[in-house]
């Protein structure tokens, strides 16, 4: 009967043990999601409705005359693709020891003939940015060492196209002729293709699936 007694208060030991660390894991675990406050720039509807016709009145007709249809509105991400796209960015730029600073969304389009994509309609390129000689600068991690931070602009260079965007001395100089990025645009073709952190392929609206 003893013997009973004892296990029994054993048993009972464990169990109060076991609930108890239960509750301390549920009290301290690192994974729990943390309250988040409101962002400092979340719209109300009246400023979205705002900014919504503005792009009505002033860009809409604009692009509906010079295109022939609607172009695109809107680019769907998948909130898995956003966070793997800024995962693999900031690992990238932490191994090479960049300050990752944000992302750039960068209008572009895709070509009427092309095979990818929705042709003939604009889209947005994620580009990753740092801070060089205190601005915001679009870079590529992929192709940058631990020694060099290179550019966007200087990959664009290289294959003959003119970035513009990243001072404003480059854009009041956009329309000045450039001979090296002339010449490399001739030889676009005959480059090798290199790999990039921009991104892309996001589902595009318009046009809608028939």
């Amino acid at each position: 009967m003893k013997t009973i007694k004892i296990v029994a208060i054993a048993l009972l030991t464990s169990a109060v043990t076991f609930i108890a660390c239960q509750k301390d894991e549920e009290t301290v675990n690192p994974t729990a999601e943390a309250e988040v406050e409101r962002p400092w720039n979340m719209l109300s509807y009246k400023e979205m409705i705002e900014r919504l016709e503005d792009y009505d009145k002033t860009r809409k007709p604009v692009l509906e005359q010079a295109l022939g249809y609607e172009d695109t509105r809107i680019n769907f991400y998948s909130i898995e693709t956003l966070e793997n796209y800024i995962a693999y960015v900031k690992q990238l730029s932490k191994e090479k020891g960049i300050e990752l600073t944000g992302i750039n969304f960068v209008s572009g389009a895709y070509p009427k003939n092309a095979d990818y994509g929705t042709p003939g309609y604009q889209s947005i390129m994620l580009m990753p940015t740092t801070t060089i000689n205190g601005k915001n600068i679009s870079f590529d991690p992929v192709q940058s060492t631990t020694e060099k931070v290179v550019t966007m602009k200087q990959i664009f260079a290289n294959y003959g196209y003119n970035w513009v965007y990243d001072s404003k001395e480059d854009y009041e100089n956009r329309n000045v002729a450039n001979k090296e990025i002339q010449d490399n645009l001739a030889k676009r073709a005959q480059k090798s293709d290199l790999e990039s952190a921009g991104s892309n392929f996001g589902k595009v609206t318009p046009p809608y699936a028939k």
